[in-house]
């Protein structure tokens, strides 16, 4: 008979054998057949078990040689980017030790032994407070990653084709809606705007497809650079201002957000250091939800303060709120509210995904209180920067503008001069009054350089005699009269030197009847 039986208790000694095994025997006996690697660790970080598949993930023979041990020498974690993060950068030890609840798909594994990296999914499970132990799971995810970036990659590749066609559609129906360019009756004009709207519906689902499938695969690279908060929300409400005098919402910017008839302008000087495209996606979002779910005569107010260290905007409706079951799922991807008021209102489900996922990207947060039929308030948090941080910022930044303008101000200069390198100190001064100086014309049959023939010409015309007839200035005269970077020998550039004819005569000065740029005989040879 097995040791567990799940039939009709009987009486006798049948159940003696499941009886006599304790808890702690069952608990083993799960911990050895389950495929996730489990360690429990004390509030000092020694392993006090490891089970066979957190053994085997990190290498180790026997699970029996990690007890005792401390747990950073058996989980031994890198960041994306493969390198081995210290104790101090790491969350898993800052989870440990603080005694709370983490977990993270945004680490591998580094076997011991082994030149092999695992990527794991792993959590953090303190018990009994912070005296008690922690118990630390992890799995391999590689699998999973792989059927997530398949579906990533279909997604991304499908939105893309899909999205030209429609771009196309939603044009030409543009163009025949227009007056200027066709004539239509009423009947077929409500058709075509329907089919209008329905084709920008779709055009934004691609778009916030490929946006989804960029950040999760993380294509998009952030540029963040320091801004004043609130003047930047304020730019963003006004855009929509058009829209909700349309619909009779009373739009508010600023003010108290618990107070809907107290209006001001956003006056509190708030720094941050953002991505602006990010900002502006993400503000532009807020406000659409907002305006959608709010009937006409309702309000929507737009607000930013600070708080601490924090940036807090908000974005506050009268519209018909969010039931709490879905409060909890609202920022998940493809997720959308599902009842009667919503059915009619379309969208992605994707908006408030990429809400939250751009504003965690920043260092941010974003969160939402509502009430079933009283209206939402949608909150995204960002760091909050001190006015001299700031100015430190923004200088940095406009001094990598500068070095940017000057390189590409370099390169120019060196594809017009053909390769010619920056001489002097390489300042922007004198740079910008080099590229402003003519380029000199060069005779398409003169085969010698004429940087070497310029650095030459007045040596060689000094070593011979002038004739008799010739005024004195005559001969440098021309030289004089070039531009100043032209008349200093210029170094050539770090290139294979331009081919020389075979050897032929010194080059002459030109006849003194002849203009300055006129080509010699022996240099036409």
């Amino acid at each position: 008979m097995g040791i567990f039986s799940f039939g009709k208790k009987s009486t006798g000694t049948p159940l003696r054998a499941a009886d006599a095994m304790s808890n702690s025997a069952m608990a083993e006996l799960a911990l050895n057949v389950i495929q996730d690697g489990v360690i429990i660790v004390d509030r000092n970080g020694i392993v006090r078990l490891c089970n066979p598949a957190a053994a085997a993930l990190a290498g180790i023979s026997n699970p029996k040689n990690a007890v005792g041990l401390d747990y950073l020498t058996v989980l031994k974690l890198a960041n994306n980017e493969g390198a081995q993060m210290r104790d101090t950068e790491n969350p898993v030890v800052m989870a440990v030790r603080g005694s709370k609840n983490y977990e993270s798909r945004d680490f591998s594994l580094i076997q011991s032994g082994k030149d092999r990296q695992v990527p794991i999914y792993i959590s953090v499970l303190p018990t009994n407070g912070i005296l008690g132990d922690r118990i630390i799971t992890f799995r391999d995810i590689t699998k999973e990653l792989e059927e997530d970036n398949a579906q990533t990659e279909f997604i991304s590749t499908a939105s893309h084709e899909m999205r030209t066609p429609v771009a196309s559609i939603e044009g030409y129906l543009g163009i025949a809606l227009n007056p200027q360019t066709a004539t239509i009756d009423d009947r077929a004009r409500k058709y075509l705007e329907e089919a209008h709207a329905a084709s920008k519906h779709l055009g934004r689902l691609f778009q916030d497809l490929l946006d989804v499938t960029k950040l999760d695969d993380g294509r998009v690279r952030m540029h963040l650079v320091p801004l004043e908060a609130a003047e930047f929300v304020h730019k963003v409400a006004e855009e929509y201002i058009p829209n909700m005098q349309k619909k009779q919402i009373k739009y508010v910017i600023g003010g108290d957000t618990n107070n809907f008839n107290q209006q001001r302008k956003l006056d509190q000087v708030l720094y941050t250091f953002a991505d602006t495209g990010f900002l502006h996606e993400i503000l532009s979002n807020l406000i659409e939800n907002a305006f959608k779910y709010t009937g006409n005569g309702g309000t929507v107010q737009v607000n930013a303060r600070g708080e601490g260290d924090r940036v807090v905007i908000s974005v506050s409706d009268t519209g018909i709120g969010i039931a709490p079951d879905d409060v909890a799922h609202i920022f998940q991807k493809f997720y959308r509210v599902d009842n009667s008021q919503t059915r009619t209102i379309g969208g992605t489900g994707l908006g408030l995904y990429l809400v939250k996922e751009r504003t965690e990207s920043m260092g941010g947060r974003a969160w939402v209180e509502s009430t079933l039929g009283s209206g939402s308030t949608f909150y995204i948090s960002l760091p909050r920067l001190s006015s001299d941080e700031y100015e430190k910022r923004r200088i940095a930044i406009e001094n990598e503008e500068k070095v940017q303008a000057f390189t590409e101000k370099t390169a120019q200069f060196e594809a017009k001069t053909g390769g010619i390198k920056v001489a002097g100190d390489g300042t922007s001064d004198g740079l910008n009054a080099a590229l402003l100086q003519p380029a000199r014309p060069i005779p398409i049959n003169r085969m010698t350089d004429y940087r070497t023939e310029e650095a030459a010409a007045p040596t060689t015309a000094a070593s011979q005699a002038a004739p008799a007839a010739q005024a004195p200035a005559a001969a440098p005269a021309p030289q004089a009269a070039q531009p100043a970077p032209q008349a200093a020998p210029v170094a050539p550039a770090p290139t294979a030197p331009t081919p020389q004819p075979a050897p032929q005569a010194p080059v002459q000065p030109p006849a003194p009847a002849a203009p300055p740029t006129q080509i010699s005989p022996q240099q036409q040879n």
